[in-house]
């Protein structure tokens, strides 16, 4: 199981986002002693952490809160998950249907839970309209996330990348 470079692979993103998490929740834990007030998320992510709400996260603490998020991945309960299983999940399903409620709520008219093409059409026009300025033409970088706009000049043609294997 071990010598399998998936699962190696898959191993290291899954400890490494549960590393990033506990990073995040740690500079959280210290900026929640100053900061006045924490979103509901970011508590419910302390409490789960600190279970004994001392301020202060316990190895023993950490381990369980770890065993906790690897149980709600190994939906079959063996102690093993591979990434088929890992996208079965219950958690994976429930972000997949956060993600779902949240694009009906974005692009649905009239309090509907059906989007249809108008619909969708009409945000995204209207968000071509404003970044345009009412123009018929906007610059291809003002269509882009926000994120994936410095880069643009960057990154490799089309085909033109390293290859993976």
């Amino acid at each position: 199981m071990l010598r399998n470079p998936r699962f190696l692979i898959l191993g290291s993103v899954a400890a490494a986002c549960a590393l990033g998490a506990t990073l995040a929740a740690a500079a959280a834990a210290d900026a929640a002693t100053t900061a006045p007030a924490a979103g509901p998320y970011r508590q419910q992510l302390l409490d789960q952490l600190d279970g004994n709400h001392d301020g202060q996260v316990s190895r023993a603490e950490y381990q369980r809160w770890l065993e906790g998020r690897f149980a709600r991945l190994d939906g079959n309960g063996d102690g093993v998950v591979d990434a088929a299983e890992i996208a079965n999940s219950p958690a994976a399903r429930e972000r997949a249907q956060r993600r779902a409620e949240r694009f009906v709520r974005r692009f649905a008219r009239g309090g509907s839970s059906q989007v249809t093409l108008g619909d969708f059409e009409a945000v995204h026009m209207q968000r071509f309209d404003r970044i345009g300025n009412g123009a018929d033409t906007v610059a291809v970088d003002a269509l882009l996330p926000r994120g994936a706009r410095h880069d643009r000049g960057k990154m490799p043609a089309k085909g033109g990348g390293t290859p993976t294997r």
